[in-house]
């Protein structure tokens, strides 16, 4: 288990290949993903050293119902009795409502081989979890010191990103792209062509520091190189 700080009040846990962040305001934690089934404890674990018990985590932000974002969210729910924040249509995934979508492979012979390496035979589906309110593009969700969603659909339908507007402002692209090393489409889409345009809309949003679902976090002339690539 790794984590830092990434942002004032922001910290950013490594769980293997996906990371989950960790937004502390007053006195209560607000979980942005929970990784991958089985991770609530190091979730739990992370929490505790920022000083924060499991009842202190009063909200869980998803942006998206895949296994490595969404795959905790039900034992994580139960165990802090957290509510629960999700797009409508990845939100109809997670209550078991509908059938996950089997994402196409991004272009690229290295998404080739990372698709057969982490996602190939991951089961696409999560535990059932209650998804408590349904948010839309817009809404300024009254968690985390107030937090904008920004609807970012393509690597799923339902894929939400998230904006800070404090102390300059961060960016949670989620899985819009990715960062691991460098910046590049993430390894599956449901929709490229639409997951294209999102990250165009993500690219004008002004801010200090990008994080990612899966990679290092961008600062500084970090930043302005992800708007450079991405802006149409």
């Amino acid at each position: 288990m790794a984590i830092k700080e990434i942002f004032p009040a922001v910290h950013q846990l490594g769980l293997g290949p996906v990371n989950v962040f960790l937004v502390a305001h007053a006195a209560e934690l607000t979980v942005i993903d929970t990784g991958y089934e089985k991770s609530t404890p190091q979730i739990l674990a992370a929490a505790q050293t920022l000083g924060f018990a499991p009842a202190q985590i009063t909200n869980i932000v998803v942006t998206h119902c895949h296994p490595d974002h969404a795959g905790s969210l039900a034992d994580l729910q139960q165990a802090t009795g957290a509510k629960t924040w999700m797009h409508a249509v990845d939100a109809a995934v997670v209550r078991g409502q509908t059938a996950m979508v089997r994402s196409a492979v991004a272009p690229g012979l290295l998404n080739k081989i990372l698709f057969q390496l982490f996602i190939k035979n991951v089961a696409g589906h999560v535990p059932m979890a209650v998804v408590d309110h349904e948010i839309v593009d817009g809404d300024v969700l009254p968690v985390a010191g107030g937090l904008r969603a920004i609807y970012a659909p393509g690597h799923s339908m339902g894929h939400m990103a998230f904006q800070l507007e404090r102390d300059g402002g961060l960016l949670f692209a989620a899985d819009a792209c990715s960062n691991m090393g460098f910046l590049a489409y993430s390894i599956v889409y449901d929709d490229i062509a639409q997951g294209t345009k999102s990250l165009a809309k993500l690219a004008q949003i002004k801010c200090q520091t990008i994080c990612f679902g899966h990679g290092q976090p961008l600062v500084g002339k970090g930043v302005a190189k992800f708007q450079r690539k991405w802006a149409k």
